[in-house]
């Protein structure tokens, strides 16, 4: 019984090794910019924000938006609108993990 606990323990830790390694090796960190929406695609699922310079971040269905901590859609993001984006980019594309409008939009 120990024998299979021991072999069951050293499977999982060598699968989160390796997981963790192919992270880090795709270079998948996330991270958060603020700035002002210029423009909302709703149909293309993009959102453009203008930090130091336009940056535009694809919304997918795993995409959490809020406001005040309230679940909110794409199509609640405004332009004008002040948000704060958490996203990996991959390649050139940004894609959030987390848009939250700030603000009383």
């Amino acid at each position: 019984m120990n024998r299979i606990m021991t072999l069951a323990l050293a499977v999982m830790l060598a699968l989160g090794i390796s997981m963790a390694a192919s992270t880090a090796a795709e270079g998948k960190s996330a991270q958060t910019k603020t700035g002002t929406v210029t423009r909302v695609d709703v149909a293309a699922k993009q959102v453009v924000v203008q930090v130091a310079r336009a940056l535009t971040f694809t919304v997918t269905d795993d995409t959490k938006i809020t406001r005040r901590d309230e679940p909110k859609k794409i199509e609640d993001i405004k332009p004008e609108a002040k948000v704060s984006v958490t996203y990996v980019k991959e390649g050139e594309t940004r894609t959030a993990q987390k848009i939250a409008i700030l603000g009383d939009q």
